[in-house]
């Protein structure tokens, strides 16, 4: 029985084997497909490709598509920075009533839905904010009906400021692993993974000050600091000079990645 969360799955692009979480990702679809669920696909660029990877794995994917056991949509078509995200929502809604229609509802135990963004996102501030509202608007709005698996690369948390970084793991209710965890995000797992950054950075003495002054301009209040994260790099900025910031905070977005990555 699937846990129905929505989950963040952060795929390490510079691991020595490329596309290394594909054949993990595509077996757990191969499981829920077997388990009576629907899956829709939207993560990657080349429908047919997909489509292939899948047959070599012996997987009969042409018989589960045209059952409408499984979609897969090329993520590019599917999303788009322009398209705000409570029309990307409905988007999901209406796939997910088409294969209702064509399978029947009677003869689905549930839905998957996996997805990535479309790389389009990363190219302004703007669209990353478009992005993290989407994130949101799915926490906010997600009821535990439908299994929510929302795929990045960390080449994806590199060129995202630290604040956005912050506020879509703060969309999510769990980090996915290879060993097939899903760890809660929590406030407490943000703030040790923040102050080992902050170590990495400045060192144990000069981070422990750096976290009190930040500490005591939220008002000694941790969970303040995981729940305005804009606020947080502006303090970090403010407190460090631009320069020093940069190479700091640089330090921990790699403890983020590390720390989260599937």
């Amino acid at each position: 029985m699937l846990g129905h969360s929505h989950s963040i799955y952060i795929f390490d692009s510079k691991a020595a084997e490329e596309n290394y979480w594909q054949p993990q990702l595509f077996s757990r679809i191969i499981d829920h497909i077997s388990n009576g669920y629907c899956v829709v696909y939207v993560a990657e660029k080349n429908e047919t490709a997909t489509v292939q990877q899948f047959s070599r794995l012996g997987f009969p994917v042409e018989d589960h598509i045209d059952s409408g056991a499984l979609a897969i949509i090329n993520k590019d078509v599917f999303y788009s920075p322009e398209i705000r995200g409570h029309l990307l929502t409905e988007q999901w809604a209406k796939v997910f009533s088409a294969i209702e229609k064509k399978r029947g509802k009677e003869n689905i135990k549930g839905f998957v839905g996996i997805g990535m963004p479309a790389d389009s996102f990363f190219a302004s501030e703007m669209y990353q904010q478009r992005l993290v509202d989407y994130e949101s608007l799915v926490a906010d709005t997600h009821t535990g009906t439908i299994e929510a698996m929302c795929c990045y690369t960390t080449e994806m948390f590199d060129k995202m400021s630290l604040k956005y970084i912050m506020m879509l793991l703060n969309a999510h209710q769990h980090t996915a692993h290879s060993n097939g965890d899903l760890k809660m995000w929590t406030d407490e797992r943000c703030i040790e993974i923040l102050q080992n950054g902050l170590n990495e950075g400045l060192g144990p003495g000069v981070s422990e000050l750096i976290f009190s002054i930040l500490l005591k301009d939220f008002g000694m209040d941790k969970k303040a600091m995981v729940a305005y994260p804009d606020r947080l790099e502006s303090k970090l900025r403010f407190l460090l000079g631009a320069s020093a910031a940069d190479i700091v905070i640089g330090k921990v977005k790699k403890e983020f990645k590390k720390a989260t990555a599937y």
